[in-house]
């Protein structure tokens, strides 16, 4: 049970907590320039600045950014930025919004992703069946509309961690002969929890979110005037190092990693604690570049959910939350409707 419980905690990247208010939800004048921007896209416009959506992992705390997403997708946005930057669980959920199914993909995590079937504590070899998740509901019980997807005006930039290097590789829907439920599978292929590498071409891949936990710097590099980050942790949450006795615990099953793997997955990671402290301010910023950046977080604490929740009041309760959050960045009040997420 304390090995289980460990495994849990360590693929939550071990948070260390550090009090920062809650934004607040006024509007700013960058969050009223990006509104105008997507709603003249949604209206057909297309001479306008371009814009940028980034979106975290975080396995189901990917609920939340799913009810972020299907806030988009019900104001009318799904065609209307350029580029969707997505690390895994954020990939998948970026996939379900660009074909206008973000409302279809909460309702898949509450009815579907919720079973033992995906996340089993139990079933040590396999605790989060990424497998399941690829093969049974993206292609079969909640279809994603792939050619949908491939024909999307907006470019999706899916994450993969390489195995033996632990750096990143990018395919996007426009990369020709590329299995694309392949890079799904390979970007949500948590360590530990799932435990597998996906072969592509030549080289093994596994999560996404180890190498880009928080994708900013590809959206930055594609030069978008604005961008929308969508965050599944709070802005206390930070990745700082697992204790070596720990690590030691974890050893039959991660003594397959190469060094730079283990380092990624094990050791602080300074980049996404800095890009964190960016991201917290009044003025969100990306270093080095120019955009204009909105960002949508939960408040609450890390503890509210966790990479394998499965209760689904609890995760009804972070896409309701997350919706009205989205809503709110953009100094907009959410409709009155009772059931949102519908499919």
């Amino acid at each position: 049970m304390a090995l289980r419980n460990f495994v849990f905690q360590t693929c939550d990247y071990l948070q260390e907590v550090i009090i920062i208010s809650p934004k607040s939800h006024q509007q700013t004048q960058t969050a009223r320039e990006a509104w105008q921007v997507l709603d003249k896209r949604r209206h057909g416009v297309d001479d306008t600045e371009t814009i940028g959506l980034v979106v975290q992992g975080g396995g189901m705390r990917g609920v939340y950014s799913m009810g972020a997403l299907a806030a988009l997708e019900e104001m009318g946005f799904c065609h209307c930025f350029d580029h969707l930057v997505g690390s895994s669980a954020g990939a998948l959920n970026g996939a379900y919004f660009l074909t206008g199914q973000a409302s279809y993909g909460v309702e898949t995590y509450i009815r579907y992703l919720s079973k033992k079937n995906f996340v089993n504590p139990f079933r040590f070899k396999k605790i989060v069946d990424i497998d399941y998740l690829v093969d049974q509901i993206g292609k079969k019980v909640r279809p994603l509309h792939l050619a949908k997807l491939r024909s999307s005006p907006t470019t999706l930039h899916i994450s993969l961690t390489e195995r033996s290097h632990a750096q990143t590789r990018w395919v996007t829907n426009r990369t020709p002969d590329i299995d694309i439920w392949e890079a799904f599978r390979a970007t949500a292929a948590i360590p530990l929890l799932y435990n597998k590498s996906v072969r592509i071409g030549d080289k093994h891949y596994v999560d996404g979110s180890i190498s880009a936990r928080i994708p900013i710097q590809r959206i930055a590099e594609h030069e978008c005037r604005y961008v929308v980050i969508i965050l599944t942790m709070p802005h206390s949450h930070r990745i700082t190092p697992t204790h070596n006795l720990l690590q030691s615990l974890t050893w039959p099953a991660t003594r397959h990693y190469s060094s730079a793997l283990r380092q990624a997955f094990f050791g602080e990671d300074l980049a996404y604690n800095t890009t964190k402290v960016n991201l917290a301010g009044e003025n969100p910023q990306i270093p080095g570049y120019h955009n204009r950046v909105i960002v949508i977080s939960p408040q609450h604490s890390p503890e509210m959910f966790s990479t394998i929740t499965t209760n689904p009041k609890q995760l009804l309760q972070g896409a309701l939350q997350a919706r009205e959050d989205t809503w709110r960045a953009f100094g907009q009040i959410p409709p009155a409707i009772a059931n949102p997420f519908a499919a």
